[in-house]
């Protein structure tokens, strides 16, 4: 997904998105008032719309019939317009709409981001100039997003950057790139078990080609169904020990569908707040109450259901297997616990985990050595460690099935083509008949975190997965870092703000089986060197 420069420019949608991230560090008085918008913008997605015209930043919540659903709806809303997750104790207290806007100015963005924005406005004025040579017709362009955009990708050329976004590949073999005329190790695949050029992969999927075409032609409810996806779908759900699984033609499609199909008023949805923006975009199209936890907090979610749980019909928690920012996982049993003590429901994303978790590659509940039964719903990927493309969901026969019938990403879309299913089907074979890949994958892991242990170098909370960050402190060293690295040979992206906090700006690595001891070592101790350049 779009970070960095495409995450500022999603975090904060609407007409004032651009004045928005300008006003953050502005004057008071113009963060009061663009703050003023979103909440009210956002108030009336929850409200009838008549009352807004009746309210004040004085008005209490309560005369605008902010109870306590809409209200953590509303505040599900601003979280996902500003790309930030308020904090419980933050929440003590708030009885006005000012309250809350006092909240989101003080809170909602601390001195290193506020610093970064004071730093992206004093870089953009330069280009502020181009816009007195803008032709008329600019000005009754309607998306100033547009220009937002593009004074982002200025700044970066005026500050001596490359854009390290949508670089593209011109060859690839194994782990091995092309990039700019350069053969370079690259470290940005979600090929996790090298099962996209395996032999009996692409075969597979040239032989598919040659029975069914190049595409399904059709949905799979009207003729785009055919056996390779009726053996996929019973070959996920052995794979994973659930008793049903069926595929889906896009994995982030499956979460943005699925919850808004299955969960709405007088249901909650309670998701970790660093969930992948899928999750939380089939959240917010529901009509559902929902909210965040504390990251991977198991703790504070058994608190969220003891005081909610009785106010709603359903409740589902969403975590993931692995989460691709920092490549740690959750505690699963005790996920488990909490949501059998209150009777909820579980939604596992294995996007990251599958294939990569557990001794041999089934996933977090093979990790754990727990029992699929436990959860609920496992959503997944065929798109990373399987090396092809889609995703799917798994769990009982009964739901399964429903979903499988009924959501609107599965009935309304094209299904997988058929040589993405034979070639996912025959990676799940592969990593049978191979069970070495899964093993070479966790030592490569965890050589790459020991060498890197060694070096000091901060990988943050990465531990047992090949999901490894270098966390380098600032939005613009990692652009640097990154750059630096591709120009010795390393292919590894940068994780900027807001998709991370400023300080915790990143340049990550996804590990594979392929990937040589001797390349992890040379990759390690090139990031250490450019480190060391660029303090």
């Amino acid at each position: 997904m779009g970070v960095g420069i495409m995450s500022t420019m999603t975090g904060v949608g609407g007409e004032y998105g651009e004045q928005l991230v300008a006003d953050r560090s502005g004057p008071r008085a113009h963060a009061t008032e663009s703050i003023e918008r979103v909440v009210f913008e956002e108030l009336a997605r929850v409200i009838p719309a008549a009352t807004i015209r009746i309210l004040t930043p004085e008005s209490s919540l309560a005369e605008g019939g902010v109870d306590a659903a809409r209200f953590l709806d509303l505040i599900s809303r601003i979280e996902g317009r500003y790309q930030m997750r308020f904090r419980d104790e933050w929440l003590h207290g708030i009885r006005t709409y000012r309250d809350l806007m006092d909240c989101i100015a003080a809170r909602m963005f601390d001195e290193a981001d506020r610093a970064v924005e004071t730093a992206a406005r004093a870089t953009r004025k330069p280009g502020h100039q181009a816009a007195a040579n803008r032709s008329p017709a600019d000005d009754h362009f309607p998306f100033p997003e547009c220009a937002a955009l593009e004074e982002r990708l200025a700044g970066l050329e005026s500050a001596g950057l490359e854009n390290p976004f949508l670089r593209a590949n011109e060859e690839v073999h194994g782990r091995t790139a092309r990039v700019g005329g350069r053969d370079v190790v690259s470290f940005t695949s979600f090929d996790y078990l090298g099962l996209a050029c395996h032999p009996d992969v692409t075969r597979a999927a040239k032989k598919a080609i040659d029975r069914f075409g190049c595409s399904a032609s059709a949905s799979r409810m009207v003729g785009g169904n055919n056996t390779i996806l009726d053996d996929l779908d019973a070959e996920l759900a052995r794979f994973l020990g659930t008793e049903r699984a069926v595929v889906f033609p896009c994995g982030y499609g499956t979460n943005a569908s699925v919850f808004n199909h299955l969960f709405g008023a007088g249901d909650l949805i309670l998701y970790d707040e660093l969930a992948h923006n899928s999750i939380m975009q089939g959240a917010n199209a529901s009509k559902a109450g929902k909210r965040s936890f504390r990251h991977n907090d198991y703790e504070q979610l058994d608190g969220l259901l003891r005081d909610l749980r009785s106010q709603y019909k359903r409740v589902v928690v969403a975590i993931e297997g692995v989460y691709s920012m920092d490549g740690d996982y959750p505690d699963l049993p005790k996920f488990i616990e909490v949501k059998k003590r209150h009777d909820a429901l579980l939604y596992v994303d294995e996007a990251h985990s599958l294939g990569t978790m557990g001794p041999e590659g089934r996933g977090i509940c093979d990790f754990f050595g727990c029992d699929p039964a436990d959860g609920d719903l496992w959503m997944g990927t065929i798109s990373k460690a399987l090396g092809a493309g889609g995703g799917y969901l798994a769990g009982g026969e009964r739901l399964i099935r429903y979903l499988g019938y009924t959501t609107p990403a599965f009935v309304f879309s094209t299904a997988c083509s058929p040589p993405n299913a034979a070639a996912a089907l025959e990676g799940l074979r592969v990593i049978r008949r191979e069970p070495w890949r899964v093993t070479r994958l966790r030592e490569r892991s965890e050589l790459f975190l020991k060498l890197a242990a060694d070096c000091d170098l901060d990988t943050g909370s990465s531990a047992d997965t090949p999901v490894i960050p270098v966390i380098v402190g600032s939005s613009t060293r990692a652009i640097q870092v990154s750059q630096m690295l591709l120009q010795r040979g390393i292919n590894a992206r940068p994780i900027l703000y807001p998709a991370v906090r400023e300080s915790a700006a990143r340049v990550r690595f996804f590990i594979t089986s392929e990937h040589s001891e001797e390349q992890i070592a040379q990759a390690v101790e090139t990031v250490a060197d450019v480190m060391e350049a660029t303090a």
